[in-house]
């Protein structure tokens, strides 16, 4: 998982505060940088002295000449204002390759119905998703339920309608908006007359009420359904806990949390002198972890050049596997159940839980 200095092919604005950016893949780049629907780049850059890693879903298909990542400006965050603000086409940008286990894999024999619930900048990678499916599995149909607060902040609007045209009966989108904007009449007669809402559609937030809503408004005559969550923490959780409560299995809901990196504040979990003998890229070494800090903090310290992007436990990127010994993780978004008791774990939260401890990167 190396990184790969790549040129910006393209810059467009979707809305005032989150941009796709395209980039030019060379020939000899290509196999690296082929991404299943769902998957993110990792890109890297430096500020003030210090190295910062983020993941940026892909919103293009597999078979897009120039792929690209759209990033939603968050407050205070050094990369997506950078990218936002200050690059320009024909820059150059460290990226790894694609990465990431929230995906789908489109089958043109299969007749399935997808339903899509997003929130902000988690249609990203539901864009990927339904331009590979309405080209690549004709028979099935994709259902967006997608929530903004406004008609401004709706990423994706004009491509999702001129998709929804072109493959009108495999692709329907409801809109949902918490805070549509309100309209009040000019002049001193304004003042005084009442506000309006030129929103028709849905208002409100995403729950378990405008989700039985959508359901009823699009039920799936197909026999498989899988059901994608992507959007904030609190989203995830409020969201699956309604698609369980109407006895939605498990197994057909997958989730991506789009998390802000944050610094643990767990500074007394762990051991004293617990060992850890890691082994990264072909290399095996025995390395002392610190009580409070996580296995990949003390790696980043140590310059062993661990992957990792978001290290908020969102994106798998720090994946390793423990073969002997234990851990605790401070919170662990990325991995699921079956993943967790096969011995996966995210690096970027993990504490030593035993004195000795093997893990593997190479899997």
């Amino acid at each position: 998982m190396s990184f790969h200095s790549l040129k910006i092919s393209k810059i467009v604005s979707e809305t005032s505060d989150a941009k796709t950016i395209y980039f030019e893949i060379p020939a000899n780049l290509k196999e690296v940088f082929q991404h299943k629907p769902g998957q993110h780049l990792t890109i890297r850059s430096t500020f003030k002295g210090k190295e910062v890693r983020r993941a940026y879903s892909l919103c293009t298909s597999p078979d897009a000449e120039f792929p690209g990542v759209t990033v939603k400006k968050v407050a205070k965050g050094s990369m997506s204002v950078y990218l936002n603000n200050h690059i320009k086409v024909g820059d150059m940008l460290d990226v790894m390759s694609p990465q990431g286990h929230f995906t789908m894999s489109p089958d043109h024999l299969k007749t399935r119905g997808h339903y899509f619930i997003a929130a902000g900048s988690g249609i990203t990678p539901v864009m990927s998703m339904i331009q590979t499916i309405t080209e690549l599995e004709p028979k099935s149909t994709c259902y967006l339920l997608y929530g903004n607060r406004n008609e401004d902040s709706i990423i994706f609007k004009d491509l999702l309608e001129k998709i929804s045209k072109k493959y009108m009966d495999q692709l329907h989108v409801t809109h949902i908006l918490s805070q549509p904007h309100v309209k009040k009449s000019g002049g001193v007669a304004g003042l005084f007359t009442k506000k309006s809402i030129d929103w028709q559609g849905l208002k409100g937030r995403i729950n378990t009420d405008s989700l039985k809503k959508f359901f009823m408004e699009y039920p799936s005559a197909n026999s498989e359904k899988q059901y994608y969550i992507c959007g904030p923490g609190d989203f995830i959780e409020n969201t699956e806990a309604g698609l369980l409560s109407m006895n939605i299995d498990k197994k057909q809901i997958h989730k991506e949390y789009f998390t802000a990196a944050h610094e643990s504040e767990h500074t007394d979990i762990g051991l004293e002198n617990a060992v850890v003998r890691v082994t990264l890229k072909g290399d095996t070494f025995d390395i002392e972890i610190p009580k409070g800090k996580t296995i990949l903090d003390t790696l980043v310290d140590k310059k062993k050049d661990p992957p990792y992007s978001c290290t908020s436990g969102a994106c798998s990127t720090c994946m390793a596997k423990v073969t002997e010994g234990e851990v605790t993780m401070d919170s662990c978004y990325a991995l699921d159940d079956d993943e967790i008791a096969a011995g996966y774990i995210l690096t970027c939260q993990s504490h030593p839980k035993t004195q000795r401890i093997v893990l593997t990167y190479d899997v």
